[in-house]
This record gives C-alpha cells, sequence and structure tokens, in this order.
C-alpha cells in the first residue's frame, strides 16, 4: 500500500467513524438510559476500518454497470456491520436496522460530498483550460 494510500484509509477511517459516531450519538438521544461505550467507540473504529480497507480493494474491481459496483460496495459494508454487531454484541441494545440504516446514510452522504468535490474540480479544471487556450491564442 502506498503512502498515499494509506493517508486516505486513516482520513476515510475516521472521517466515517466520526459520522457513524455523530448519528449514533442523534439516535441515542431519544433513547432512556442509553450511552455510548468507550469500547463501542473502537469497535465502530476497526469495523469502519475492515469496511474502508475493503472498499479499496473493490475499487480495484471495475463492472460494466457502474450500479453492480455500488451494490458491491453496499454488500460489503453490511456484511461487515452485521457481522459486526453480531460480534460485538451491539443487538443487544439497538435493533439490526439502526446500524443498516447508518451504514446507508453514510454511504450516501461520502457519495454525495465525492460528487461535490468531482464537480469543484470539474470547474477548477476547465478554467485552467480557458486560461490555456486564451493564452496560447
Amino acid at each position: 500500500m502506498k503512502n498515499d494510500d494509506l493517508k486516505r484509509v486513516i482520513l476515510y477511517v475516521f472521517a466515517s467513524a466520526g459520522a457513524v459516531l455523530f448519528l449514533l450519538a442523534f439516535f441515542y438521544m431519544f433513547m432512556e438510559n442509553k450511552f455510548i461505550s468507550t469500547v463501542t467507540i473502537f469497535e465502530i473504529i476497526g469495523a469502519n476500518l475492515v469496511i474502508t480497507i475493503g472498499l479499496f480493494l473493490t475499487n480495484k474491481i471495475e463492472f460494466r454497470f457502474t450500479i453492480f459496483e455500488y451494490l458491491l460496495d453496499i454488500v460489503l459494508m453490511l456484511v461487515v456491520i452485521v457481522l459486526s454487531g453480531i460480534l460485538f454484541n451491539w443487538y443487544s441494545h439497538v435493533s439490526v436496522l439502526v446500524p443498516v440504516a447508518i451504514v446507508i446514510l453514510i454511504y450516501i452522504l461520502f457519495n454525495l460530498l465525492d460528487i461535490v468535490r468531482v464537480r469543484k474540480d470539474i470547474v477548477e479544471i476547465n478554467k485552467l483550460l480557458q486560461k490555456f487556450k486564451e493564452k496560447g491564442n
């Protein structure tokens, strides 16, 4: 793994873990006598690490239709979250639907952020190309 890839994995792990913890804290706000333990925080970071590494590996796989790539990502994330929930006994505190919903919300949010970032990059590249054309003429 390259140094830049390692930095991206670390960034994605903590960004996604932070988003998950924020949504989980929001969910727990409406429940009585519920709290997020320190151990749960590390479990969530671990699950996000496995998901992020899995997503980096699945990004190497290309399908003819992009929808299959998204479905592979979602299936990977759901399998990791469901297995993590079983392994770490999360489902004694929350329904299986809560982590699944959080994963789907985070996935949609991160894809929307990627779209915004790509559009911003496209606008910047187009401006640079326009300057290059004007300079060349």
